[in-house]
Order: structure tokens, then C-alpha cells, then sequence
């Protein structure tokens, strides 16, 4: 996962517990493009990226684990 790369919120292989928010944030969101990585979380420190939702207009920090690449940068 680099900066540039096309993402969007994954719903695969989640817990029942996270699926309705992980489903409602890729329905609302849509995919976004990577700004920035850096490590940040709480206990622990965990890798993280700021993403650019053009559908909205937002940018979100969003940890690396939860998103998956739909389109390699060059």
C-alpha cells in the first residue's frame, strides 16, 4: 500500500460486529486515494494512511488493516 494507490473500506473476512459500519462506510464513502502513511492508533501504534474520498470531499485517517487496494499508483 503506497501513496497514490486507489482504496476503498473492506467488508471481507470482518466480524459480524464490525460488518454494518465497515458495509454503511463503503456505501457512503466510496473509494479514496491514499495522501499520506503514517504510524498512529492507540495501544498499540499501528500503520495508518489519510485517505481523499472524492465523493464527499473528506479526508479520513484510517488504519491500513481496514481498507484494501482497488488500484496500484505507478
Amino acid at each position: 500500500m503506497k501513496i497514490g494507490d486507489m482504496v476503498i473500506r473492506k467488508v471481507r473476512d470482518l466480524p459480524d460486529f464490525r460488518m454494518k459500519s465497515a458495509v454503511e462506510q463503503r456505501d457512503r464513502l466510496g473509494h479514496g486515494l491514499i495522501l499520506s502513511k503514517q504510524m498512529s492508533g492507540s495501544n498499540p501504534i499501528h500503520p495508518c494512511v489519510s485517505v481523499y474520498y472524492p465523493k464527499t470531499g473528506e479526508i479520513y485517517d484510517i488504519a491500513e488493516s481496514l481498507i484494501e487496494v482497488i488500484s496500484e499508483s505507478r
